[in-house]
């Protein structure tokens, strides 16, 4: 027992010691434009809202917002489920060289400002959470208007 407890307490020691260490390279803040990171939490916001009302009034949304480029996921993939999105605001950056992974043929980077950040998707049936994922999200804002992809919430 007490060989254990010697043994832990060295490796948390090592485990520590790495936190101090140095990251080479220069430190950048992602410049977001504000009015572009509003626009964002707007989308989010209305995508969740559209969420509370029901399965279909978010599949309708994330339809109707759904960038160019790539095709909708197939009705099965929402069916009862909806979808809570929770952003890390710190996270949002500019990705301009971002393409979709499954995009429609001779499609190519998207027209706009892309964006991505880590999120947070609660995927629920009703009002039971059936899982959580965590990944990345993009968006692309054109004009005044984002639009992202939909992910296959099943």
């Amino acid at each position: 027992m007490r060989l254990a407890a010697v043994v832990v307490g060295v490796l948390l020691t090592a485990g520590l010691a790495g936190c101090g260490a140095t990251v080479p390279g220069t430190p950048r803040a992602a410049a977001v434009p504000a009015g572009d990171r509003a626009l964002i939490d707007s989308y989010v916001a209305a995508s969740n809202q559209a969420g509370t009302t029901g399965a279909r009034a978010q599949a309708d949304f994330l339809r109707a917002t759904q960038a160019e480029g790539a095709p909708f996921p197939p009705e099965r993939c929402f069916g009862e489920l909806t979808l809570d999105t929770r952003l890390v605001a710190r996270t949002l950056r500019p990705d301009p060289e971002w393409r979709p992974p499954a995009t429609l043929p001779n499609v190519g980077r998207p027209d706009g400002a892309v964006y991505v950040a880590a999120a947070a998707v609660t995927v629920r049936r009703g009002p039971t959470e059936v899982r959580e994922d965590v990944g990345s999200k993009h968006f692309v804002i054109r004009d005044t208007r984002v639009t992202s992809y939909a992910p296959c919430a099943d």
